[in-house]
This record gives structure tokens, C-alpha cells and sequence, in this order.
């Protein structure tokens, strides 16, 4: 007989091992898991802040458009800067103190030049029947866009 096909006849029943299984996953893939889980906890944290001073942003413009007179926008500034500045002491700030505080955290100076006065004695005055909060609401708007 023929000396191939002996070995031929003797590798009949021999089979091919089965294909590797796909769990559990070979260590490289844990590692890489482990790598990428930890880059997503990072890119998290860092990104809570800027999620809160975004959501801050977004709740302070919607009761800006709600406000109907100066007194409520001044209300509602202030409460913008004492959420997004506590560490400034910003509570006790009135009139010049208060308009300096603002323009110092503004990206555009001279925003609240004309309007300083009425921001500053709006929450200690009458509401004035009539009174054109416009300006008020526009500067307003601009600087919570720019500041928080």
C-alpha cells in the first residue's frame, strides 16, 4: 500500500479543534475596558460643572423673560451671581459697588453704563406703571450669556 495513503486513511477521523469562544475575553480586552471606563469617569467629572453652569444658564434666561418689572431682573440677577460667585461676597454689594462687581465680570464693558442707576435702585423702589424693562432685559440677558 501506498505510504501517503496510509496517512491519509489514518488522519480520517481527525477533526480540526473548535474556533475559540468569544467570552471570556482575553486579558487585553479587560485592560482596555478598565482604560476606557476610567477615561469616561474623567470626561464626567470634568464635564459636571460646565453641565451645571449650563443648566444654571438656561433656568436664570427663562425667568429673565418671564420678569415683568426692573425689581424682579435686579431679584434675579442677583440670585445669578450669588449661584455662579459665592466666594465674592457679592450679597452685600449696592449701587456703584454692585454696577463695578458686574462690569468687572463682564466680556463687554460699558453694558450697564445707562442702566446702573435703575438696576441699582429698582429693588428699593415702587413698581412704576409703564416702565420699559426692555433695556434692562436686553443687558441683563447679554451679560447672564457671557457670565454664568
Amino acid at each position: 500500500m501506498n505510504p501517503q495513503l496510509e496517512l491519509a486513511a489514518r488522519l480520517r477521523d481527525a477533526y480540526p479543534p473548535d474556533l475559540p469562544g468569544g467570552w471570556p475575553p482575553a486579558p487585553g480586552w479587560w485592560i482596555a475596558l478598565g482604560i476606557a471606563l476610567a477615561l469616561l469617569a474623567l470626561a464626567l467629572r470634568r464635564a459636571a460643572p460646565a453641565w451645571r453652569h449650563w443648566r444654571l444658564r438656561r433656568r436664570l434666561l427663562a425667568a429673565l423673560e418671564r420678569a415683568a418689572t426692573a425689581a424682579e431682573i435686579s431679584q434675579l440677577l442677583r440670585t445669578a451671581v450669588l449661584a455662579r460667585f459665592p466666594q465674592h461676597g457679592a450679597a452685600g454689594l449696592q449701587g456703584a459697588g454692585w454696577i463695578a462687581f458686574l462690569e468687572a465680570r463682564d466680556r463687554a464693558p460699558g453694558r450697564f453704563a445707562a442702566l446702573g442707576e435703575a438696576l441699582a435702585e429698582s429693588p428699593y423702589r415702587a413698581p412704576r406703571a409703564g416702565e420699559d424693562v426692555a433695556p434692562l432685559r436686553a443687558a441683563v440677558r447679554g451679560w447672564l450669556r457671557e457670565a454664568v
